[in-house]
């Protein structure tokens, strides 16, 4: 059974190289990866080269921090006790409006009787 295709057409056909995809440069990312690379390196030379330009290892601490800090935990230390004193007054005020009330109901039902008793001799 003959196709009609010679032997010779056949074999062109299957050593034809199709290019489904364009081919990416391996040059390209190769030279992109160089380029990345050298601007770090002169970052990092331009870091170390030039003097007092480049991030300092530590923070040196002042030598009023130490007493400041005391200062301020005394000055905490305050705060919190005022807090407690008004706190306390606080308490204390409102038991003695709590009495207050407590009394003045007990005058009040006192005057209250003692109205009516009047009134009851009339």
């Amino acid at each position: 059974m003959a196709t009609g295709f010679s032997r010779t057409a056949t074999h062109d056909l299957s050593h034809v190289g199709l290019a489904l995809a364009p081919r990416r440069g391996g040059r390209a990312w190769l030279v992109r990866t160089l380029v990345v690379v050298a601007i770090f390196g002169i970052g990092v030379w331009l870091g170390q080269a030039l003097p007092g330009r480049g991030v300092p290892a530590s923070i040196p601490a002042p030598d009023g921090a130490a007493s400041q800090a005391r200062a301020l935990r005394v000055e905490l230390e305050q705060a919190r006790l005022a807090q407690r004193l008004a706190d306390a007054r606080s308490q204390e005020l409102e038991r003695q409006i709590d009495a207050l009330n407590q009394r003045l109901s007990e005058v009040h039902d006192e005057l209250t009787f003692f109205r009516k008793a009047r009134e009851g001799k009339h």
